[in-house]
């Protein structure tokens, strides 16, 4: 027979053994806490301290980026497998591609566009000036500052011998701004390459545009790319490769963003798919460009200007007012 227990003894019992349940679970959460300790005691103490770390990939900056030979073409971004190099930070581009800064086709305009336009560049741009024959006869609407074998130093430091003496001055900073431009159209490039390293190009380019900013800041700047030479001119003379025609205007485009100026991509016209000019758009030397690459051209520059409800927009074009 069980032994009686009176109501408020059984209560202390009930107490009691609550109590030891209690204990028993607080004491072994203690003994995982003392083992999960050791256990990270053990796993430091046998880890050598000079375990290498992994290396952080450090952005090249675009003042030091090289050619490279596995750069992409033109109208391709890159597939390859593995680390990317960082082209955008929180404050700068670091190593830009130029078709990021190329002004967008923003609607075709008519020629009246280029009555206060000048356009200054070497033998490229003179033979734009030349071929007043075809269809659009840019050469008889806008005015020219150019002349054969002309760099970003020359115009800024030289004495230009303009042809057939058609500019009243031979300082080519004075040329430009005594015209007092609406818009100026800057193609160089070329023939700096064959002169001097891209460093030396891009620092005289930069003073150029500065200077010119300086003393129009009215005008409207559109900086052309260099234009590309054919695969055939590349092998006979490697300052005209892919590699070094891509990274030069990478900076050129880098310069015109910085200072507020729009960059026209002349290679999505010129280009074939590797990047190089077309056979057909070119002259023997694989540089200077037949009327027909100048048609193309222009008709380039007339659909890639700045938007503005003045611009003279023909029928057609998405901004035409009538």
């Amino acid at each position: 027979m069980a032994k009686y227990l009176s109501p408020e003894a059984r209560k202390k019992r009930a107490r009691r053994r609550k109590a030891r349940k209690l204990a028993t679970y607080a004491s072994l959460a203690v003994f995982v806490l003392v083992l999960s300790y050791g256990i990270v005691a053990l796993i430091e103490a046998f880890t050598p301290d000079d375990e290498p770390q992994p290396e952080l990939l450090q952005p090249t900056p675009a003042g030091d980026m090289q050619p490279n030979t596995e750069v992409e073409k033109e109208g391709e971004w890159s597939t390859r497998v593995g680390p990317v190099q960082q082209t955008i930070n929180d404050f700068d581009i670091i190593s830009p591609d130029h078709r990021m800064f190329q002004l967008p086709e923003n609607g075709s305009v008519d020629l009246s566009y280029f009555e206060d336009a000048v356009f200054v560049g070497d033998s490229l741009t003179e033979g734009l000036r030349e071929y007043a024959s075809i269809e659009n006869a840019i050469a008889n609407i806008a005015t020219f500052i150019s002349a054969k074998n002309q760099t970003p130093k020359s115009f800024l430091e030289g004495v230009i011998v303009f042809p057939n003496n058609y500019r009243p001055t031979q300082n080519g900073v004075e040329a430009i701004v005594s015209e007092n431009p609406g818009k100026l159209y800057i193609t160089l490039g070329t023939n700096a390459l064959t002169f001097m390293n891209r460093e030396q190009l891009i620092y005289y380019y930069d003073q150029l545009l500065t200077t010119l900013q300086e003393q129009l800041p009215d005008t409207t700047f559109y900086v052309c790319s260099i234009t590309p030479t054919t695969v055939a001119e590349a092998s006979r003379r490697p300052v005209f490769i892919y590699d070094a025609i891509y990274a030069a205007n990478n900076e050129i485009a880098m310069l015109a963003s910085q200072k507020g100026m729009h960059y026209i991509n002349l290679h999505e016209v010129l280009a074939g798919e590797d990047g190089y000019l077309k056979p057909e758009y070119a002259y023997s030397d694989g540089i200077h460009l037949k009327p027909e690459a100048y048609t193309i051209w222009i008709q380039y520059l007339m659909s890639h200007t700045v938007h503005s409800p003045d611009n003279p927009y023909i029928p057609g074009s998405p901004y035409y007012l009538g």
